[in-house]
């Protein structure tokens, strides 16, 4: 009876979890913010990761359930808020990342992209970005960004120390 009872509950938090990732894809893939000024479910500019946990719980029974248990304090964790939407963001960026690195090591032909720019607090930011021939299925240039690197000397020489320090 136990077992059973555990493994009703492991199967609950799987399934809120793949839908929380999915909201989480969803808004990465098309760009979107995902906070406003407000945590909280179903009250005012609580931005577009809860507006979307807000309308799954309209159709979707395991969403409305867990919903419910929030709202009716029968939970404390419930994964909704902004440090496991940060997590997540970082897990799948970290297997993105991986990916690509994986890609590119497999391609006969890549090269590296470095481009410096100051960011809005004049802070010299290296964008690290990679270009390789993918020639898994069709033969095809691919091109991806990997992030930016914080940088103090934007000379050759300074480039040179910190790509050898990192």
């Amino acid at each position: 009876m136990v077992n059973k009872t555990l493994q009703k509950e492991k199967d609950h938090w799987k399934k809120v979890l793949e839908r929380i990732i999915s909201v989480v894809k969803f808004l990465a893939t098309h760009n979107l913010a995902f906070r406003g000024s407000n945590g909280r479910l179903y009250q005012n500019s609580n931005g577009t990761f809860l507006g979307l946990i807000e309308m799954l719980a309209e159709f979707d029974p395991v969403i409305q359930g867990h919903v419910n248990r929030i709202n009716n304090d029968d939970i404390h964790f419930h994964y909704l808020g902004h440090n496991i939407q940060n997590e997540l963001i970082r897990l799948i960026a970290s297997a993105i990342k991986s990916e690509i690195i994986k890609n590119v090591k497999q391609a006969k032909y890549f090269s590296v992209i470095l481009d410096c720019t100051p960011d809005v607090s004049h802070q010299e930011e290296m964008s690290l970005i990679l270009r390789y021939v993918d020639v898994s299925s069709n033969v095809s240039v691919e091109e991806c960004f990997l992030g930016f690197l914080n940088v103090n000397d934007t000379t050759g020489q300074g480039l040179l120390m910190f790509c050898s320090m990192s």
